[in-house]
């Protein structure tokens, strides 16, 4: 046992006679899971997970092939997906952002949009983002908390049938922005 007298920081840090505590038989610690972001190259492939938080091909192919797209990599399968627009040297737009649907809900779509925010902060200082009515929640939780524009009658002038989020019929598209190089 270690003795209660003056000693050094180092030894005091070397004196290992205390028992570590154990599992319960038959208790495993559960596995760290390999989170990572990657660059998408074969965009065309991931068309019918951005088709849920964008229900247009049209649209989607309008920015896609100028865009950057990223995917969340849990172990070893892509459950997110960005879509980054490069509008100016100084402003981004995030064009798309969708989990799979059995993934939503455990902070996915957070997770990769902080990453490519503090990715992005090094070489533009905005990102916009086009949204509904609906999710302005979740944009201003993640710091896109300044109010830019609102493109009226955008998804009745865009889309041929009617979209809804929830039970919210959309119209209007509301633009927010996030400083990125915001401390």
């Amino acid at each position: 046992m270690c003795q209660k007298i003056a000693i050094s920081e180092e030894s005091r840090y070397n004196c290992h006679n205390q028992a570590k505590p154990e599992l319960p038989i038959g208790y495993e610690l559960p596995s760290r899971t390999n989170i990572q972001v990657k660059k998408i190259e074969n965009k065309e492939n991931y068309i019918d997970l951005l088709l849920e938080a964008d229900p247009s091909k049209d649209m989607i192919h309008k920015y896609l092939n100028d865009s950057d797209v990223y995917g969340l990599k849990v172990d070893e399968e892509i459950v997110s997906v960005a879509v980054i627009l490069h509008i100016d040297k100084n402003t981004l737009e995030l064009k798309n952002l969708v989990t799979k649907e059995e993934y939503r809900g455990k902070g996915y779509s957070e997770k990769l949009l902080k990453s490519l925010c503090g990715n992005y902060k090094q070489k533009y200082n905005k990102m916009l983002v086009g949204t509904t009515e609906n999710n302005i929640p979740f944009y201003v939780k993640q710091g896109f908390d300044k109010y830019e524009k609102t493109i009226k009658n955008f998804f009745v002038d865009n889309y041929e049938k009617e979209i809804k989020d929830g039970e919210l019929v959309c119209t209007d598209m509301i633009y927010y922005s996030k400083h990125l190089k915001k401390r």
